[in-house]
Formats: structure tokens, C-alpha cells, sequence
């Protein structure tokens, strides 16, 4: 699975604001560049942000950005839902009672059921609080050597 760019923007700009909770509201301008995001970009991200209850916007000579909640409570299932839509493996389970339409009895249907609780579990576990508190945990060498192993791998 490959995180979207827009997750990616999405959780960075929380953190960026969280780090900030309770200092007044950022300029989108000012996430862009310290995110480095496209401002055209963060504009969509932010409107995802602002419509599902995760952030607030303010117009005026004041205005800006801020959180409407605590980082502590903002999941990352929140902010996956938020710019993604409702989480689902494959599919076949945006219906209801469906079943493969290859056969009446699909035998991964119960496999990636269970994948997507798991994963559902995972998110909501974790806070923008959480990520703050792991934010520049991991040096550039790891990252570096991690690419590499990648690259090496897939040869």
C-alpha cells in the first residue's frame, strides 16, 4: 500500500498545526512553504480538513488555520476519512450483502475483511499527538539506508 500524496500533505499540515495548538491560526501560505506543499495543493487538502470538523478557518485580517481539537484527539483514522473517504480493502464491500462477481463464494473476502479491521485498529490508535511525538525520531542516514535496501531488493 502507497500513502497518497494527499494523506501525506494532510498529516504533515496536522502536525505542523498541532505543533502550534493554542498559538492563534497559521497562514495556509506559511504551511506551504514549511511543509513544502503545493499552495494549490494544501488549498484542497485544507477545504477536506475544514469540512470534516479537523480544522477550522478563519477569514479576516486575523485568519488562518488552527485545530478544532487536540492533537491527542485526532486520529489518523479521522484524517484518512477526512481526504480519503471511508476506508475499504477492495471493492466488493462498498455493497452490502454483495459477493465476488467472479463467484458466489469468494474465499479472500474474509482475508482482506479482517486486513481492513486490523488496519481500521491501527488508525485509530494513533493521534497527531503521537506522530508529533515521533516527528524527527528516524535520522536522514535511516532513511537513506532504507531507500537503498529498497532499491536493492526489487533487483
Amino acid at each position: 500500500m502507497i500513502v497518497s500524496k494527499t494523506l501525506d500533505y494532510a498529516v504533515r499540515t496536522l502536525i505542523y498545526l498541532g505543533k502550534r495548538h493554542g498559538g492563534g491560526t497559521v497562514l495556509m501560505k506559511e504551511i506551504a512553504e514549511k511543509q513544502k506543499i503545493p499552495l494549490s495543493y494544501l488549498a484542497k487538502v485544507m477545504r477536506q480538513l475544514v469540512r470534516a470538523g479537523i480544522v477550522f478557518s478563519e477569514y479576516g485580517p486575523n485568519g488562518g488555520y488552527s485545530l478544532k481539537k487536540l492533537p491527542s484527539e485526532i486520529t489518523l483514522r479521522d484524517v484518512y476519512e477526512a481526504v480519503e473517504g471511508e476506508l475499504r480493502m477492495v471493492e466488493c464491500f462498498d455493497v452490502p450483502g454483495s459477493v465476488c462477481v467472479f463467484t458466489s463464494c469468494c474465499g479472500q473476502a474474509d482475508i482482506w475483511h479482517e486486513v481492513e479491521k486490523k488496519f481500521i485498529d491501527i488508525l485509530e490508535g494513533i493521534t497527531i499527538q503521537d506522530v508529533i511525538a515521533r516527528d524527527c525520531v528516524y535520522s536522514e542516514k535511516f532513511l537513506t539506508i532504507n531507500k537503498r535496501e529498497k532499491r536493492h531488493a526489487n533487483t
